[in-house]
């Protein structure tokens, strides 16, 4: 796998020597993003553009709609209808119009399952035609559906399937007179749930909408029915922002549309994300880090050449090792074949999304697709989840792959040999169809190769009664002949020792971890150590955690405030620091209380400031009496609101003469404030100058001031930040106080009046704490010893853990464990050693004589070789003595000479298909097992959300902004199954997860966006992301940069097998059974004699150790491949893996794909071998 990128929160150095990524870079390229997602998108606003809409009001009167339909119920339903019309006329109309919406949503749900259409349940209908631009006929509302039809009755449903969204920033952005910051209230409100469906809400939350989107209103109706195109009121009003241009329309109109899937949401998702950039503290996600300052180790996976198993093995793998994992595919029918061509074990640990594009699962193969269904089962299968049955289980598995896999090494290994060699007979059949003749099966003349060949399996004493097959298959054999080679007395003894696992003890990391702090502890206290601590050192420890807990409130305070550390390197002119110490002093509590009573109105002003924003109000110069003029101003505001008019002369009423200087001298943006809502403006800047001059008289009392000649703005937020960092301190202070309660009542005397004193107070609580610390240390240190039980019968690496321990030697206990390991192993060795020996001891008690009484010799490991060759010689041998010794033996058996078994190549390849089954099957279930225990190991209960619960996700690339929330680094891992024409914009991907794994080749280059595509990025970024590269090259351009032309590549020299060119292997010509004569065969055209290898000849290549797996080419590796296979025949196909795994030397984070592209190497080679 790749490197690993920054953890999410954090824009820091990652990896040692890779650079801190700037915010604002990262913004720059999420607007960079956005805007060629936007660019991309299709024009909406009309109907027309969709690929069908299908308006309510239309249904026949027999269907009924539920209104109150709610997250996943049935909005209505149609039944299948009878293709033969009724025979009564009035029922022909209303049979019509059912055979219609039925054929209707048929199509529809075929449409969405395989083109991955979204289907939606619009509703709002807004009609305009604005005075420029183009028209408006779109729904407001959206909420997705899920066509369903019945496999038993086929009855159509149409099933609420996902939240409702507002899409009138989609539809409006940038039209003259919309304003989207009024309404973006209502759009958090319809994610809570407001005007889900056709709920009555729907209703509510147009008509809140109509009253404040537009500043002349929309003309709203309650009608199902649709506004036909061009519909719309015209608007001569004054007040009317938009002239004499139509008034919008707004109404229900709900309908059922069906459009294709766009990137219109890519555009919003990543305006989001940059929102949450530009929030105080906000740090870049790993991934989009790494694309920013690549480091040296790339967080990025490319497999070019992908069959069906490729993604769906990278997705168990990943799986199985804890990781959370998002595909991206093309569709929801990809997506939905992706998951159906899963385990099922490993299907209910998926989930996909849900809504309009994804088909329902299939009821028949039992798996929930949606997060809320995976998320359920998932937490009702963790309730009911019994560990130590699953570990038995696991364990169970793991024995059995194991066993299974040396079963198939076995059989392939026994199928190669019969391939090449005669088939297989036995060797007492022979002998009964073959009269004896002077000299035994196989001997020849002295020196000659049969003569040979019979010495190679004579040494296997003959014995009567032998089995047809040995007791021990030849693997075990060679490895029983391995460890009696091997065998110690110590390793002996492990049989009668207690077996020790050093899991079950304490990790050395651990013990590490606590013997330094310890001694870390140890040297800080020795160093923080002063007189007041050696006073405070005699306290109870109940008193001390008071202290500790009042000093931590205070502290953490102060360090909010940045005033932590010593006292001297404060500001002075800092008002917390100055409040701090007033507290301590105890100086001017009542000055400070009437401060703190004033926030209220500080943030009254911030407020009232904020809801005039925009508003530019002009006061004459000099000195005003505020609270006079504001009560004119709200006089006469009563007066105009209650019907009453300005006039001159002597028609002025009371309100008005009072009102003259106001406004006579008062403006609002320009204009004197003549109606009730400048007057409301005015009197807000008023009072707000009215609350600054009382803050500033308070504070001042406290002995801060603050710049009077300052923008009103500007000094409402200076009170404002003043007030909350005073709040700070006064939230510390019954801290405080209780502190000094507390010493009082000790007796102790340790005066606290000034800054210098807490810090030199806190110093000397920190000491104490830090020697409490090391007592508590040597108590975890001692208790982690005593945890570990001693018995007799343990091996001597326990006692000498317990005493590294006791010695505070980390290392030591390391290699304790490290040798208590080994024991392990040893013991397992030994016991397997004697079940071996005794199986043969059972069967062939002088072969297990003949094995220990020459256990070591170099000639064993050659005899195992042909280990079942000379099991059958000693068996037809003894069989040939127990003859001689009964002569009638051979009267009665003629009956079954002639009888031929079948071909033995044949039956080892039956056997070998139904071991390689049985070993697939195991190790599915094996890998399931783990990626269940995987997923329980961080599986949270109780309210886990699905996001959360579910650790892999299937969904269609464009859809991921709808499913998934922004979440940074939510995922481990992001496979892009198919490129699928995405482009640079898809790059927001890579908020979700640090790493990426690309399935598939890279596109052709992408057409220009058909909107205004934005400026190039800057810097290094210019030429790698672009309007028209493809997200595959803009990764690659990015992480995996070819090296500059003309710069040599230094490679380490290659290794023999794979750098030297090897000879044709020409297979030797089968046998054809005893019974047929044998046919002459031709051999293989001979191929020319390979010349000498160079290393500039263009069918050789090197392989240099260490290089990433995506650096070698697909028929680099089959050669790769070829080459061992032909110089190491008897090899399996796992045997050749495993070999070419070990030349490669790949690092160690691309195990699994390694895996993948070797294996699909050895199965292109097969292919080619066989044809």
């Amino acid at each position: 796998m790749p490197e690993k990128g920054p953890a999410p929160g954090r824009a820091g150095t990652d990896v040692a020597g890779e650079p801190a990524t700037d915010v604002a870079a990262a913004s720059e390229l999420l607007g960079f993003l956005r805007d060629l997602a936007a660019a991309r998108r299709r024009p909406v606003g009309d109907l027309a553009a969709y690929e069908q809409v299908h308006w309510l009001a239309e249904l026949p009167g027999d269907v009924y709609v539920e209104t109150d339909a709610g997250p996943g119920d049935v909005l209505f339903s149609v039944p299948v209808i009878p293709l033969a019309p009724p025979a009564v006329l009035e029922e022909f109309d209303g049979w019509l119009g059912l055979r219609h919406w039925y054929r209707t949503l048929r199509d529809v749900a075929g449409r969405s399952a395989a083109q991955g259409d979204e289907v939606l349940l619009a509703t709002g209908l807004l009609t305009w035609q604005p005075a420029a631009g183009p028209a408006v006929r779109d729904h407001l509302l959206a909420t997705p559906v899920r066509i369903a039809v019945d496999e038993r009755t086929e009855r159509i449903d149409v099933v609420l399937a996902g939240d409702t969204s507002l899409r009138d920033r989609e539809l409006l952005g940038g039209v003259p007179g919309f304003r989207p910051g009024r309404t973006a209230w209502m759009r958090d409100a319809v994610r809570s749930g407001q005007g889900f469906g056709l709920h009555a809400s729907v209703g509510d939350v147009l008509h809140e909408w109509a009253a404040i989107a537009f500043p002349g209103g929309v003309a709203f109706h309650e009608d199902w029915a649709p506004d036909p195109a061009g519909t719309s009121v015209v608007d001569a009003s004054p007040e009317s922002e938009l002239g004499a241009a139509p008034l919008p329309r707004l109404g229900p109109a709900p309908a059922l549309v069906v459009r294709r899937p766009g990137r219109a949401n890519v555009a919003d998702y990543c305006a989001g994300l940059i929102d949450r950039l530009a929030a105080p503290g906000a740090t870049v996600p790993g991934g989009l880090a790494r694309f920013l300052s690549p480091g040296t180790r790339t967080p990025l996976l490319h497999v070019q050449e992908c069959t069906p198993r490729t993604v769906p093995g990278l997705l168990t793998g990943l799986l199985v090792r804890g990781q959370r994992v998002l595909v991206a595919t093309s569709d929801t029918e990809a997506a939905a074949e992706l998951r159906a061509a899963l385990p099922a074990e490993i299907a209910a640990l998926t989930a996909t999304a849900t809504g309009s594009a994804a088909p329902a699962p299939a009821p028949a193969s039992g798996r929930p697709g949606s997060g809320a269904e995976v998320a359920a089962a998932l937490l009702s299968r963790a309730a009911a989840h019994d560990a130590e049955s699953h570990g038995r289980q696991v364990a169970g598995l793991a024995e059995r792959e194991e066993a299974a896999r040396r079963e198939v090494a076995g059989l392939r290994e026994r199928l190669d040999r019969a391939g090449t060699q005669e088939p297989a007979e036995d060797v007492a059949e022979v002998e009964e169809r073959e009269p004896p003749s002077a000299e035994p099966p196989g001997d020849g003349p002295p020196g000659s190769d049969a003569a040979s060949d019979a010495a190679s399996v004579r040494w296997l004493p003959p014995r009567p009664g032998l089995p047809d097959d040995p007791p021990v298959s030849a693997p075990e054999a060679a490895d029983l002949v391995r460890l009696l080679a091997e065998e110690t007395p110590e390793r002996k003894l492990r049989t009668t020792q207690r077996d020790v696992d050093p899991g079950s003890l304490p990790s050395g990391g651990y013990v590490r971890t606590l013997i330094e702090a310890e001694t870390a502890a140890a040297e800080r206290a020795e160093r923080a150590e002063t007189e007041l601590s050696r006073r405070l050192r005699d306290c109870d420890l109940t008193l001390l955690a008071r202290l500790d807990g009042c000093a931590s409130t205070v502290n953490a305070a102060l360090r909010d405030l940045g005033l932590d550390g010593h006292p001297g390197g404060w500001k002075l002119s800092d008002l917390a620091a100055r409040a701090f110490a007033d507290a301590l002093a105890r100086r001017r509590p009542l000055v400070w209380a009437r401060v703190a009573e004033m926030t209220s109105q500080a943030e009254w002003a911030g407020r009232a400031l904020e809801g005039i924003s925009g508003r530019h109000v002009g006061l004459p110069p000099g000195d005003l009496h505020f609270r006079k003029l504001a009560g004119a101003a709200q006089d006469l505001r009563d007066y105009l609101s209650d019907g009453g008019s300005l006039k001159r002369g002597p028609l002025r009423s009371t309100a008005q003469r009072q009102a003259e200087p106001l406004l006579s001298a008062v403006t609002v943006d320009g204009e004197s404030p003549t109606t009730p809502e400048l007057l409301d403006v005015v009197f807000a800047d008023l009072m707000v100058r009215m609350v600054c001059q009382e803050l500033q008289h308070v504070w001042e009392a406290a002995g801060v001031s603050f710049p009077a000649d300052v923008p009103l703005a500007d000094r409402v937020a200076r009170f404002a930040r003043a007030h909350a960092r005073l709040a700070r301190i006064r939230e510390a202070l019954p801290a405080l106080d209780e502190t000094i309660e507390l010493l009082d009542r000790s007796g102790l005397g340790v005066p606290l009046t000034h800054p210098l004193q807490w810090h030199g107070y806190v110093v000397g609580l920190e000491s104490v704490l830090l020697a409490l610390g090391v007592a508590r240390a040597a108590a975890d240190l001692n208790a982690l010893r005593d945890s570990i039980v001693a018995q007799g019968d343990d091996p001597p690496e326990l006692p000498a853990a317990i005493a590294a321990i006791d010695a505070r030697d980390p290392a030591g206990y390391g290699r304790c464990l490290d040798a208590l390991a080994d024991a392990r192993r040893e013991r397992d060795d030994q016991y397997r050693c004697e079940a071996l020996l005794d199986r043969i001891r059972a069967v062939h008690p002088d072969l297990a004589y003949l094995l220990v009484a020459t256990d070591g010799d170099e000639v064993w490991p050659g005899r195992m070789e042909r280990w079942d060759e000379a099991w059958a010689w000693a068996r037809a041998e003894g069989r040939r003595a127990a003859d001689r010794r009964t002569p009638d033996h051979r009267s009665g058996a003629g009956a079954g000479a002639g009888a031929g078994a079948a071909p033995a190549a044949a039956l080892l390849r039956a056997g070998l298909a139904e071991a390689e089954t049985r070993l697939r099957d195991i190790g599915t279930e094996l890998s399931a097992a783990r990626a269940w225990g995987a997923c329980l190991a961080r599986l949270t209960p109780g309210g886990a959300s699905p996001h959360d619960a579910v650790p892999a996700w299937i969904v269609p690339l464009w859809r991921i902004p709808d499913v998934l929330p922004p979440r940074p680094g939510s995922f481990d891992v992001v496979i892009v199954d198919g490129e699928h024409g995405a482009g640079a914009e898809a790059l927001f991907v890579l908020w979700l997860a640090p790493r990426v794994i690309l399935a598939g080749a890279p596109g052709p280059e992408l057409p220009a966006p058909g909107g205004t595509a934005p400026a190039p990025l800057p810097g290094p970024l210019r030429d790698v992301a672009t309007a028209t590269s493809t997200l595959f090259e803009t990764l690659l351009t990015r992480f995996v940069a070819p090296p500059p032309a003309g710069s040599p590549v230094r490679e380490p020299e290659p290794e023999p097998v794979v750098s030297e060119p090897m000879p044709p292997v020409v297979p030797e010509p089968l046998r054809a059974p005893a019974q047929a004569p044998p046919q002459p065969q031709a051999p293989p055209p001979a191929a020319p004699p390979a010349p000498p290898a160079r290393p500039s000849a263009p069918h050789v290549f090197a392989v240099s150790r260490g290089r990433s797996i995506v650096a070698y080419k697909r028929p680099e590796l089959v050669e790769l491949v070829g080459r061992i296979a032909a110089k190491e025949p008897d090899l399996t196909d796992e045997q050749i893996i495993g070999l070419a795994r070990r030349m490669l030397g790949c690092p160690e984070s691309e195990e699994l794909l390694v895996g993948a592209r070797l294996r699909y190497a050895v199965d292109a080679f097969r292919e080619g071998h066989s044809e």
